[in-house]
């Protein structure tokens, strides 16, 4: 550890410390820190002192904090002016889960959490602070002990106070007034209250993951299935293994378990393994125990107790024992709790969690709907129909081949909606009584019957119906459903819903020719690059389009290898890399070429141009005099008018762009010692000819700015008189037209180079 001497190297070793990995060894590390600061000085001590907090906070001694902050209380009431701007704002906002925190510890007697409420009362309005975290502190109290009265005043309080420095953002209070509500039974109450969150007016470093996960079991209540569906999908890859989160994973696993969705619950469950360790937080411990007992009891009354899961290390787990050991360190907990607060109210929020019903006996999701089978035992499908005695096949209600014979009659006049109606009227007719091959068909069909007719949600309703059954069947064409069901969330704009389908239809897909095709491959990782992007993950949806392009490569069409080469490089250039990007978009300029599709290529060369002009302006002014070169090449070789149109505006925008890759950095800061020499000129020159070709373009703002830009380069390149003459002109356009008025600004800036 850094020698502490000063303020300089108390920081030091602070910031040296803060780099290890949370959790004791930090904490004791950070006792160290401080028994030197002590020596230094006040300042020195109270800085040491919230670095110890921060480091209770995050190890399993968070009851500890309560000494050090004691300590800097202290401090504070001895002398506040050894407090910073920085370390007062700790201060008082540290109360907040100095209560409320410590609430999650049973350790911590609940005397000594009111003592600190009125005592963050008490200093709150000294500090000229407004109530409302006081209300808020107060109503977690009464909330955990279950005083419903005090907590509702608490509440009221709290939406009445003004709101202060001190207030939690405005995304976290959202989502905790929103499952007060949900808590009291006001489903519809909660939801509304959560939509500017879930809609993501209200966001923060937690939300919405939590209040996406919150909205779960509302949803479903009030038969809000598809945002349910959606809110899973969406959410729980925010939350995945993350331990700070771990009461927004069990609402997901709780999720599962009560909508019919058990094999996607154990896929969770075995996501989390760390979070069965013993020392964990009692409080989100207790509730993650409390869904794995629910789920675990699910399995027992599905007939698998037998079943292996994810469970506690240091012995293998069936459902069955998992259950009982879920529901035992749950209801400890609980009492642990209940002891410290003089009530029952978490026992029985406990045990009402792990005596739930299924709300659903099935929500499909889109991902895998099947439990697992052991050695032996029998499959889950439910009982096929009898045989038909004469073929042997299932036999089907007689209404269904009636049914099946109007769709084939309405398939062969080319009639969309009587193909629609007849598919919908026989799987009407078939109901139970229909094999899962059958209903998993059935439903692919007339998915693809309502996209080809425009009804998305139809479409995306019985592809999740088709999932569901083919996966039950144990059919090949569970992938085919998957994909298509991601199409169709990717069409509906719903990618967040759509990634973990894609994905789970990514790991199941065969690209051999003789099963699901390398086509189906490329499509499915395209979608996957799309969402990645979505996300703002541009290194993740680089992976899945390099890896599309090396399979499109060797197809005799390379227009799709090309355009995945073209998204590759722009996802490597946003994600930071620099040289890889530079390589890609060289390759993208190289399949257009091969493609024939000179636009493309042209934009693709222009984008390496920018790539290579961080490492190398007069590289990139090479890479750029090429684009120009294959612009004026198909603009020689162009016949077709409206081809002929476009690249005429390409040729001055390529025109433009060159003469900014030599000086645009330049430009910024308005200095030009760096160029090489003759840049400024060139560029100049360049920018000049663009505007030659604009003057008889009819987008007289289009030709504004390239006469700005060719006069501002004349006027630094000691043409002055070209560059007023350019300023003049566009004064002169812009003076009788409103819309135009925004480039005097511009124009008068000029003018000022000049007499400066």
């Amino acid at each position: 550890m850094t020698e502490i001497t000063d303020l300089a190297s108390l920081q030091e070793a602070i910031w040296e410390n803060q780099r290890r990995p949370r959790g004791t060894s930090q904490a004791v590390a950070a006792e160290k820190i401080l028994d030197h600061a002590a020596q230094i000085g006040p300042q020195a001590e109270v800085r040491a002192l919230f670095h110890l907090i921060g480091a209770y906070e995050f190890s399993a001694d968070r009851h500890k904090a309560l000494v050090p902050f004691a300590r800097v209380l202290r401090l504070w009431d001895q002398d506040p002016s050894v407090f910073d701007r920085s370390s007062t704002r700790s201060l008082f906002w540290d109360f907040k889960w100095m209560t409320t925190g410590m609430l999650d510890l049973p350790q911590v007697s609940l005397a000594a959490i009111e003592n600190w409420l009125m005592e963050m009362d008490r200093r709150y309005r000294l500090a000229g602070h407004t109530e409302r975290a006081v209300r808020m502190s107060e109503f977690y109290v009464a909330d955990h002990v279950g005083d419903a009265e005090r907590a509702q005043r608490a509440f009221d309080g709290w939406l009445a106070a003004e709101r202060g420095e001190m207030a939690d953002c405005h995304a976290c209070e959202t989502a905790r007034q929103g499952e007060f509500y949900a808590d009291a039974g006001f489903d519809a109450k909660a939801v509304n209250h959560w939509e500017p969150v879930l809609a993501g007016r209200q966001t923060c470093a937690e939300e919405p993951h939590r209040a996406l996960s919150r909205s779960l079991l509302p949803l479903v209540r009030l038969g809000r299935l598809d945002e349910a569906r959606a809110n899973h999908l969406r959410g729980y890859p925010m939350v995945k293994g993350s331990e700070s989160l771990m009461s927004s994973v069990a609402r997901h696993i709780e999720f599962c378990a009560l909508t019919g969705n058990e094999p996607r619950g154990l896929e969770l469950l075995a996501d989390t393994p760390a979070y069965f360790q013993a020392d964990g937080e009692p409080e989100p411990r207790m509730g993650y125990y409390a869904v794995v007992a629910l789920l675990m009891d699910r399995l027992v009354t599905l007939g698998r107790g037998d079943l292996q899961v994810t469970g506690p290390t240091g012995r293998a787990w069936s459902a069955a024992g998992l259950a009982v050991h879920a529901r035992t360190e749950a209801l400890a907990l609980a009492a642990r709790f209940d002891e410290r607060n003089g009530t029952t109210a978490v026992s029985e929020r406990v045990r009402a969690r792990l005596d739930a019903e299924p709300l659903l006996d099935r929500l499909p999701l889109g991902l895998r709907a099947v439990l697992p089978v052991a050695d032996g035992a029998p499959s889950e499908e439910p009982d096929a129909p009898d045989a038909d005695d004469e073929t042997g096949e299932p036999a089907m209600p007689a209404g269904v081949s009636a049914s099946i014979d109007q769709y084939n009659r309405a398939r062969d006049a080319e009639d969309l909606a009587g193909m629609r109606a007849a598919m919908a009227e026989a799987i009407d007719r078939a109901g139970d009584a229909a094999p899962p091959g059958w209903r998993a068909v059935a439903h692919l069909q007339l998915s693809e019957l309502l996209a080809a007719d425009e009804d998305p949600s139809g479409a995306i309703h019985h592809a999740l119906e088709a999932v569901a059954w083919a996966d039950l069947a144990d059919l090949g064409s569970a992938v085919v459903a998957r994909v298509r069901l991601g199409g169709f969330l990717m069409a509906g704009g719903r990618l967040d819903e759509a990634a973990p389908v894609l994905e789970q239809a990514l790991s199941d897909l065969d690209p051999s020719p003789e099963a699901h095709g390398d086509g189906m491959l490329v499509q499915v990782r395209w979608w996957l690059g799309e969402c990645a992007m979505a996300r703002q993950e541009p290194a993740e949806a680089a992976k899945h389009w390099l890896a599309a392009a090396q399979v499109a490569q060797h197809w005799p069409e390379q227009a799709d290898h090309a355009m995945l080469a073209n998204l590759a490089a722009e996802a490597l250039d946003k994600a930071g890399e620099k040289l890889s990007a530079e390589l890609a978009y060289e390759r993208a300029a190289d399949l257009w070429a091969e493609a024939g599709d000179a636009r493309r290529q042209l934009r693709a060369t222009r984008a390496w141009a920018w790539a290579v002009r961080g490492r190398d302006a007069a590289e990139a002014s090479r890479v750029m005099t090429g684009a120009t070169r294959v612009c004026e090449a198909a603009l020689a070789d162009a016949t077709d008018p409206d081809e002929l149109a476009e690249l005429r505006t390409e040729l001055p925008e390529t025109l433009e762009q060159h003469a900014r890759v030599i000086a645009d950095e330049d430009l910024e800061s308005g200095r030009f010692g760096g160029l090489y020499d003759g840049a400024l000129a060139e560029a100049a020159a360049l920018a000049g000819r663009a505007e030659q070709l604009l003057r008889e373009s009819d987008d007289v703002a289009r030709w504004c700015r390239g006469a700005l830009l060719a006069a501002e380069l004349a006027v630094e390149s000691g043409e002055t008189a070209r560059g007023l003459e350019l300023v003049a002109a566009v004064e002169a356009k812009v003076d009788d037209d409103e819309e135009l008025i925004g480039f005097r600004g511009h124009a008068g800036w000029i003018r000022d180079l000049v007499t400066a």
